[in-house]
């Protein structure tokens, strides 16, 4: 399935958008903002400004790991260090 620019730059927006909205409480919202970057790194690299390695780097389904270590890997900020800021 192909997409027209115009299509996916909207995607791209909505998807920005939507992960920058996100407040992270749990496991399930961490997930689904991993899901939202991979989403994101393949829309880019399917318009051809994204780079393929990059889109490649975020983690895919696999043995569960820590909360704090995924939000680290992610550069996602807690909800303790957000409220402080």
């Amino acid at each position: 399935m192909s997409l027209s620019k115009v299509t996916a730059s909207i995607l791209i927006d909505l998807v920005e958008n939507k992960l920058t909205m996100l407040q992270i409480d749990d496991r399930e919202d961490l997930r689904e903002v991993v899901t939202l970057q991979r989403c994101l790194g393949e829309l880019k690299t399917a318009m051809g400004c994204g780079d393929a390695q990059e889109a490649a780097a975020i983690p895919h389904r696999g043995r569960h790991r820590k909360l704090t270590a995924l939000m680290e890997d992610m550069n996602i900020a807690s909800l303790a260090q957000r409220q402080s800021a």
